[in-house]
Order: C-alpha cells, then structure tokens, then sequence
C-alpha cells in the first residue's frame, strides 16, 4: 500500500519566499511549544488526500489525471493571507491563502472537481469538507499556543507572499519518517495534452 495524494507543485521561489514568512511568524510565536512548522520544500497545493492505495491503482489515477489536465491551461495563483483552521478560539492548521484571477480560480476549481469525481468514480469516498485552496504553514498541537498567535496572525491576513504558475498535476507518495514527511512524485502530468 502506498499512502498518496493529489498536488500541484509550487515553485523553488514561492517556497523561499514560504520559508521567509515562517521564519518571522516562528521569531514573532518564539517561547510558544506545540507548532509543528511544515518543511517549505515539502509545500505543495493538495488537491485530494486519498490515503493508503494499492499499486495497482496508480495506472487509473495516471489516467484520470491525464484526462483532467488535458483540458487545462497554466494558470497563476498569489500565495496571500495568513489565517487558520477551523478557526481563531481553536485552531488546528496555519494556513497560507491561495488567490488568482476570476479566471484562474475557476481553472483550479474545475480541475479539483474533476479529480474529485474521477477518484470518486475509482471508488474512493467523496470528500466530506468543500475544497479550499491553501498551504499548510504548522499544525498546531497545543491550542493555547495557538491562540497566542491571534494577534500575529490577524497581522498578517492580507499579507502576499508570491505567485506561482501552475503547470501540472501530479500524483505524490507521502511517506512519513522521523525527520517529518518524504515525498515521491510517482506520475506528473503537464497541462493542455488536449488544448
């Protein structure tokens, strides 16, 4: 079994500049325990979780994948805005906002309903939550830590931190190790084979 997920990758600059941000909120949060900081060069926009799959399924995901993203076209998206989830009083997720053009908000919209309903199709459970684009900046373990982030991150809500070009999508083998998560791109798939 290997545990995998849906993304598009985000570029090395995006991430530098990811890493910058998370530097000043972790001096800003310094002497506050339980955030667990996720490592920029790991950072990716997760379109669907599917947790463990067998190997023989990779073949089909390929597949829908190369169907969902022949109709797309690249499109640009602004890293902006820091909040959390599921909110303020009790957050578990820091999260760094994903914007684009009216335009650019659809493409991504219709390419994560169409993986939605193709993983769908495979058999795997329909997502209970709606999507919301985004980048897990910390997973918050200790809820008073992250309540004492309030003021930083209402500091930072409108903050832009970068744009990136989306130009596939990829399936990714998520292994988790002590020294935090190892990802393995197993299939990626360029936009606009049918544009």
């Amino acid at each position: 079994m290997l545990r995998a997920f849906i993304a598009i990758k985000l570029s090395d600059e995006l991430k530098g500049h990811i890493g910058e941000v998370q530097a000043e909120l972790k001096r800003r949060a310094s002497g506050l325990d339980g955030l667990g900081w996720v490592r920029p060069e790991g950072m990716h926009l997760t379109l669907r979780f599917l947790g463990d799959i067998a190997g023989d399924q990779v073949e089909a995901l390929e597949a829908l994948l190369g169907d969902v993203a022949a109709g797309m076209k690249p499109f640009t998206l602004e890293a902006r805005g820091i909040g959390v989830f599921p909110n303020p009083r009790a957050p578990r997720v820091i999260w760094l906002g994903l914007q684009g053009t009216p335009e650019s908000m659809a493409s991504l919209r219709r390419m994560q309903a169409g993986i939605e309903d193709g993983v769908v199709g495979l058999g795997f459970p329909r997502e209970p939550r709606e999507f919301t684009a985004h980048l897990t900046l910390a997973r918050v373990r200790d809820r008073q830590s992250g309540a004492a982030l309030a003021k930083v991150l209402e500091a930072n809500e409108d903050r832009a931190v970068g744009a990136f070009v989306a130009t596939s999508v990829g399936l990714i083998k998520s292994e988790l190790r002590p020294t935090g998560a190892a990802y393995t791109t197993l299939v990626e798939v360029p936009f606009g084979g049918g544009v």
